[in-house]
């Protein structure tokens, strides 16, 4: 049950690290840091792609479709 749940979130998941993405450019951008603004460009990058994916995979497993039902003499109905 607990997979299901987390199988759920991964979109939310995804858009959370886009968001942060976000969030680590516009702060390296501010504080202009150097060498330090090029690791925190490369993070971001990394994190924005990786949450990209998440988000917009298709995450339905629907389950495997019954055979059709037979009758006492074995033919399909």
């Amino acid at each position: 049950m607990a997979s299901t749940k987390l199988w759920a979130r991964i979109p939310l998941i995804g858009m959370s690290m886009v968001f942060l993405a976000m969030v680590i450019v516009a702060v390296t951008a501010y504080l202009h840091a150097g060498w330090y603004s090029a690791i925190g460009y490369a993070a971001a990058a990394v994190l924005g792609v990786f949450g990209f994916v998440l988000t917009f995979r298709d995450v339905s497993n629907p389950p495997p479709s019954a055979p059709p039902p037979q009758s006492v003499d074995g033919t399909a109905e």
